[in-house]
């Protein structure tokens, strides 16, 4: 069986760590005093992945997704019927540099493990249920491009960005996924589906061992997997955004304002990205958070809603904030957001605030620990990124006023930002 050893993490927490005979690395968190047990599969392949291969041969626009929705049906008909006769629910999310597939359950723990790691690991494509999910997949697009929310969004990455495909709809478009054949989805498959670019992580009553019995099993049958976890190339990707603005006419009842920020600051091992992602979540939230002096201004002139908030997002090779919503008056609400720079820039910040915003942070992401389907994602994407489990808190407590300061004059600039707009028609 295989062996699973203490993973060390700033909690404490029991982490149990192990790789199988194919190369399959699995996290256990047990958590004995759970009736429900969370698990993840992640899999280090998502819509940015557009090539594959020594020969760089290029993979569809959105076929990380069509492979996500197609893995959901095999000769046994739909997965997720078998996952609810069992009592389990089951879903999963392509993001941009992943796919994760889950399973949450009480009555069955065991079985749902086994069924996970069968139907994600043992694929079935034919031509004809390929087609019939191309028709299935064409009308979500469609669902998506009446979707003001997400038209503002790539609306905006499309003014970020020039070249890189995080600016592509993850799920592709009509005639992106009208290219996708059986033989594609195999080839793609099996670049990226292979024991050493999958993580498993499992959260809740299930025992360590019998996690470690149900995977050995399933693995035993796998050939072990000696290639390298895949390893993403930088874009060829011109620091500044490419257009500054974007404006499209939808059926709304009111406009919806975006405006974006392009990272300038890339690369940098896990924690790096981590300590990235964790100053510029507080230099926003210091910014536009609930607690701030923009947020009372702007909901005390009428020009936001509760719809309005602020976001970053990294990975190696790029990374963007956000902060926008609905409003009456676009043009006036992105005049104060660039004015809350301008201002945080000559005026600086309060002290004060910051420590309540690093302990509510802090806190936050304590609590996160007490949710085990928060847990299991969280070691897949840490798993993935390279950094301890929890690692996040160590982050936290080391940063200072001055590095979001720092942050402010690294991440904010004229040539970065851009601004989406929907209109109502």
């Amino acid at each position: 069986m295989m062996d699973l050893s203490p993973l060390a993490n700033p909690l404490d927490e029991p982490i149990l760590c192990g790789t199988a005979a194919s190369g399959l690395r699995v996290l256990v968190n047990h958590r004995p005093a759970f009736r429900r047990t969370f698990a993840a599969l992640g899999v280090n392949f998502g819509s940015v992945d557009r090539v594959a291969g020594s020969n760089g041969q290029p993979v569809p626009e959105g076929l990380a997704h069509f492979l996500e929705h197609k893995l959901f049906e095999d000769a046994d008909g739909d997965v997720s019927d078998r996952f609810a006769a069992l009592g389990g629910s089951t879903n999963a999310m392509t993001g941009f540099v992943g796919t994760t597939y889950v399973v949450s359950t009480v009555d069955e723990p065991r079985r749902c493990l086994q069924l996970l790691l069968h139907f994600v690991q043992d694929p079935w494509f034919t031509d004809a249920l390929v087609a019939k999910e191309q028709g299935i997949i064409a009308q979500e697009i469609r669902m998506y491009d009446d979707d003001p929310d997400w038209r503002v969004f790539f609306g905006l990455l499309g003014c970020l960005y020039a070249s890189h495909p995080a600016k592509d709809n993850i799920a592709g478009t009509v005639e992106s996924i009208a290219t996708i054949d059986a033989a594609t989805l195999r080839r793609c498959y099996d670049l990226f589906y292979r024991p050493r670019n999958l993580v498993l992580a499992v959260s809740g009553a299930l025992p360590p061992d019998a996690v470690a019995e149900v995977v050995a099993a399933d693995q035993s049958r796998r050939a072990p997997d000696a290639r390298p976890p895949h390893a993403r190339g930088r874009a060829d990707e011109p620091l500044e955004r490419r257009a500054p603005r974007w404006e499209e006419r939808l059926s709304v009842a009111r406009p919806r304002v975006l405006l974006g920020i392009k990272e300038r600051a890339l690369g940098g091992d896990g924690r790096e990205l981590l300590r990235r992602e964790l100053t510029t979540r507080m230099l926003l939230d210091l910014l536009f958070g609930r607690s701030s002096r923009a947020w009372e201004e702007l909901y005390g002139d009428g020009l936001v809603d509760e719809s309005f908030a602020a976001s970053y997002s990294t990975e190696e090779s790029f990374g963007f904030s956000t902060v926008g919503g609905d409003t009456d008056e676009p043009e006036r609400l992105e005049a104060r957001l660039r004015a809350v720079f301008a201002r945080a820039r000559s005026d600086g910040f309060d002290d004060a605030a910051f420590g309540r915003l690093r302990n509510k942070l802090h806190g936050s992401l304590l609590r996160a620990v007490d949710s085990p389907e928060h847990v299991a994602f969280s070691l897949v994407s840490e798993s993935f990124r390279g950094v301890l489990p929890f690692e996040e808190l160590d982050v936290v407590g080391s940063i200072s006023p001055a590095d979001l300061r720092a942050r402010l004059d690294e991440h904010v600039s004229d040539e970065q930002i851009a601004v989406a707009v929907v209109r109502p028609r």
